[in-house]
């Protein structure tokens, strides 16, 4: 953001109230993974900026999210169950199992039983 605003490390340094090494050293901590929240707080705010620390999904929304896992929890539970039917000569026809597995799909997304998120 700094180079975006056409600010020099030692303008930057100024508005923060530190020295220009110090601000190299916080660029180069930056592009190691080693900054802290704080120093890139207080950079945000000598930018005039604000700082955003976040964790997103990476597709999508976390509703999203809670959809797919709850399908795959689904599809675990009716393919159990379908198999079990199969042995007795009992199957259900694709359409309807594919209709369940939404059918619960839904449910275990409203109500997020615990072990939602283990794995099937």
């Amino acid at each position: 953001m700094r180079k975006a605003l056409g600010l020099s490390g030692a303008q930057l340094a100024r508005r923060m109230g530190v020295t220009r090494a110090r601000i190299a050293k916080a660029e180069q901590a930056e592009k190691l993974g080693g900054i802290t929240l704080k120093s890139m707080q207080d950079a945000a705010d000598a930018m005039g900026c604000r700082f955003v620390y976040a964790i997103v999904p990476a597709n999508g929304s976390s509703e999203d999210l809670i959809l797919v896992q709850a399908r795959k929890k689904a599809r675990a539970i009716v393919g159990t169950a379908s198999g079990h039917m199969a042995l007795e000569n009992q199957a259900l026809p694709t359409e309807r199992i594919t209709r369940e597995i939404e059918r619960l799909a839904q449910q275990l997304a409203r109500e997020m039983p615990p072990g939602f998120w283990d794995d099937p």
